[in-house]
């Protein structure tokens, strides 16, 4: 789960848990030991972290796949025509192009005309490995362009009286305070604000960081990661999904370093900084400076696998449709500090993963629902969401057909739950089925406790949401059934100690007991949805919904 931790450790630290008067579902012993068996398997050292693109990973996939054809459903990892039965593959294959940087090749250069100053990295900049061109060279005027946002839902342009062809475009870190959260994430996200300098014609972007986005944020650990190689998705044509060639270089800055290039220009970054402070959106303008960006990268191209099948549906006209449950398969890998431990990824998301398995072998058990189940076991999340990215751009049945997604990431399976948390779910009428599935279980459905996180642009289920498709990702919530337990305190736990870190192994204290009770919930959201006379819709006049309808 793409999740920044550090802003919500104290409040879950803070949360207590209590016990409700109706008791939720009891756990079935025999999914506790399988999901207990899965997760063993997945989260094992020899699987060395399920690095998307790894051998490990494939082997991972293919436990999946093995698992998915002894409870009978379908391979669906090829297009699938009007017979399932055609479908002779559980993978898709996902071509990735992979972008190792050269280190020593990196360079920015700040012109005013009469003084040179080369700036340093990545103690003053770091740039990411580019999978647009192995070698960058770009040199151009600056032009300031506020936070790089453009959003008519929410009646904001940072590049309104300013012409950027041509032109690199400096833009701040994070987004307006006044923003909503998720639709602030989505319109502030680096692909956005990539995307909105490239289609006006820039051939640069510079993010500068800022004081409260460094809160957050910090630049270090951008930094940390700086050097390690980048993927994108290779389009038929060759070139990288969301690869914006149009830009030929890109870097994010210190807020120091921030501050000497407006101070090159004549201009003090302070100033814009106090704008924002006071709620004010920055004033856009040329900066009468020129920059020089360098970097050489080294391409390959990858494969990893996403794993599909499918269960189909009972009714003659509705089987066509399909609800789509969601996990990614793919772990960080070993650490590359030089320690070599294996980050083997047991709550992310080997559990995501196991409780996918047994929600598919539930819907073996009994009658098949009206509409066809989906299950997809996905590549490549940490790499910033690709697998499903893939996915959803090249569906092995029409998008159209996809009611819903309901997604898997790291669920929080700590201790016996009293509620349900599921991200996303005000969006669309998920939010109703979901409501009425846990009222026959006893169980409450809790609003997001982290909105400012905005965990529901995160995960894979975005990628869904991103061609239409109403989704949620579910985890359990933070009120306890036994007194003993504060959950919050040990989700907080994971995330300030654990969290994409080699200690996210089978020592963890999982609750399996939990995970079955959960496994069933999953189920029952599912069959209800695929049952439905109704598919989800989004509501009317949601941001999402509107954005990508």
């Amino acid at each position: 789960m793409k999740i920044f931790k550090n802003a919500v450790l104290g409040l879950l630290l803070s949360m207590t848990g209590f016990t409700l008067s109706a008791a939720p579902p009891t756990a079935d012993e025999t999914v506790k030991n399988a999901l207990k068996a899965h997760v063993e398997f997945l989260a094992d050292d020899t699987l060395q972290g399920r690095l998307a693109g790894s051998a490990e990973y494939e082997i991972a996939a293919r436990y999946v796949s093995s698992r998915f054809k002894q409870y009978g459903l379908r391979p669906a990892g090829n297009n699938m025509g009007a017979n399932t039965t055609d479908n002779k593959s559980w993978f898709q294959s996902v071509p990735f192009i992979k972008s190792t940087q050269d280190s020593a090749s990196l360079a920015m250069v700040l012109d005013t005309g009469s003084q040179q100053t080369e700036l340093k990295s990545p103690h003053q900049f770091i740039a990411f490995s580019s999978t647009r061109a192995e070698q960058e060279n770009v040199r151009g005027k600056l032009v300031f362009a506020g936070f790089g946002i453009v959003s008519k839902a929410l009646k904001h342009n940072d590049y309104a009286n300013i012409d950027v062809k041509g032109k690199i475009v400096v833009f701040l870190a994070g987004r307006p305070t006044a923003f909503p959260s998720e639709e602030g994430a989505h319109v502030s996200s680096v692909g956005e604000k990539f995307r909105n300098a490239a289609e006006r014609g820039a051939i640069g972007v510079i993010s500068v960081h800022t004081p409260m986005f460094e809160k957050a944020r910090p630049y270090s650990l951008f930094a940390k990661f700086a050097a390690a190689p980048t993927m994108k998705w290779q389009k038929k044509d060759g070139s990288a999904f969301a690869g914006y060639p149009a830009l030929k270089g890109s870097v994010f800055v210190t807020v120091e370093a921030g501050k000497q290039l407006f101070s090159q220009a004549g201009l003090k970054l302070e100033q814009v900084i106090e704008q924002v402070r006071n709620a004010k959106d920055p004033s856009n303008f040329d900066m009468d400076l020129t920059v020089t960006l360098k970097q050489k990268s080294q391409h390959e191209i990858i494969h990893s696998s996403n794993v599909v099948g499918v269960i189909e549906g009972s009714d003659p006209k509705l089987k066509h449709e399909y609800v789509v449950y969601s996990a990614h398969l793919d772990g960080v890998g070993v650490s590359t500090d030089g320690s070599n431990a294996v980050n083997n990824g047991a709550l992310d998301n080997a559990v995501g993963v196991a409780l996918l398995l047994e929600t598919a072998r539930r819907f073996t058990q009994g009658p098949r629902p009206k509409r066809s189940i989906m299950f997809i076991a996905l590549t490549a999340e940490e790499r910033g969401l690709l697998g499903s990215s893939y996915f959803a751009h090249n569906p092995t049945v029409p998008i159209k057909s996809i009611v819903a997604n309901i997604n898997l990431d790291m669920p929080f399976m700590f201790h016996p739950f009293a509620d349900i948390i599921a991200f996303g779910q005000q969006h669309s009428t998920m939010g109703k089925f979901l409501a009425a599935t846990l009222a026959k279980m006893n169980l409450k459905l809790s609003p997001d406790p982290v909105p400012e996180q905005a965990a529901f642009v995160r995960s894979d289920h975005y990628s869904f949401v991103k061609q239409g498709v109403p989704a949620i990702f579910l985890t359990p919530g933070f009120t306890s059934t036994d007194p003993n337990i504060i959950a919050g305190r040990m989700v907080g736990e994971f995330l300030g100690k654990h969290y994409h870190q080699p200690s996210d192994d089978l020592s963890l204290p999982l609750d399996y007991a939990a995970g079955a009770v959960f496994s069933e919930v999953n189920y029952a959201i599912g069959r209800d949805i695929a049952n439905s006379s109704e598919r989800p819709r989004w509501h009317d006049g949601d941001f999402f919904g509107e954005l990508f309808k």
